[in-house]
């Protein structure tokens, strides 16, 4: 993995990307690792954060993710700010956010104005959000959808591990409606369980398990191809991220 740069020769534009949805165990961390290693290959200036600070599970498979602690009181959201702040050091601010944490981060944005404040402040809000044949996660796509529709940028994640097909989420509203407003939709395939749970244990992502000793070599072999085929998939939303 290439090493992040500390300027770019070219402006790049400024996007804040958020996984506001908070059901727990859809792979919103895994997502976001992927997608953490997609942007910094890129040669992206990335800053990422993890809003879990009970499970850190974004931090531990990167351990340059800052903490933001949002179990807290209303009145002291505003650590929140941080995101962006961290405009100064990065042109992609990367937030993963913690299960049951949805509430907080969505209380912020309104207390914030944050979605009409994005030309004022030069950047792009993205709300990634994982689609899986589950009730209650596409349900608070819909809610997301209903309150943000085309204020926001969005990117679905189709998350594979339990079938290709998803028809839950294929045959839904919210579906027609995300691609009413551009959405772009990126597959994340089924990496094998014997792989995931090795990188689980070592705090790997898939890009570091690559060329970690420490992983087997059959294990090293699936995550190169994996990585290779989610750099296929996130490069479908190079104008939604990068242009």
């Amino acid at each position: 993995m290439t090493s992040n740069p500390t300027a770019s020769p070219t402006s790049r534009p400024k996007r804040l990307v958020l996984c506001p949805q908070d059901k727990g165990g859809i792979g919103k961390s895994f997502v976001a690792t992927l997608l953490y290693d997609y942007l910094r290959e890129r040669g992206v200036r990335v800053k990422a954060f993890d809003l879990d600070h009970a499970n850190s599970t974004f931090h531990r498979y990167v351990p340059e993710a800052e903490f933001l602690d949002t179990d807290v009181d209303a009145s002291r959201l505003a650590v929140l700010d941080r995101l962006t702040d961290a405009f100064d050091e990065a042109d992609i601010v990367l937030a993963d956010n913690r299960a049951t944490g949805g509430a907080k981060v969505i209380a912020y944005l309104e207390e914030s104005r944050l979605p009409a404040l994005q030309a004022e402040l030069g950047f792009t809000l993205v709300f990634v959000v994982i689609a899986v044949d589950d009730k209650d996660a596409l349900s608070q796509i819909a809610e997301l959808l209903g309150k943000y529709g085309d204020r926001v940028r969005w990117l679905v994640a189709r998350n594979q591990r339990d079938g290709a097909a998803l028809g839950l989420y294929a045959q839904s509203n919210s579906r027609k409606t995300l691609l009413s407003l551009g959405a772009v939709e990126v597959d994340v395939p089924c990496l094998a369980e014997i792989t995931r749970n090795r990188l689980q244990v070592a705090n790997l992502t898939v890009a570091r398990g690559r060329t970690a000793e420490k992983l087997h070599v059959l294990d090293r072999s699936r995550c190169v191809r994996f990585h290779q085929l989610m750099a296929l998939e996130f490069a479908k939303a190079d104008r939604l991220l990068l242009a």
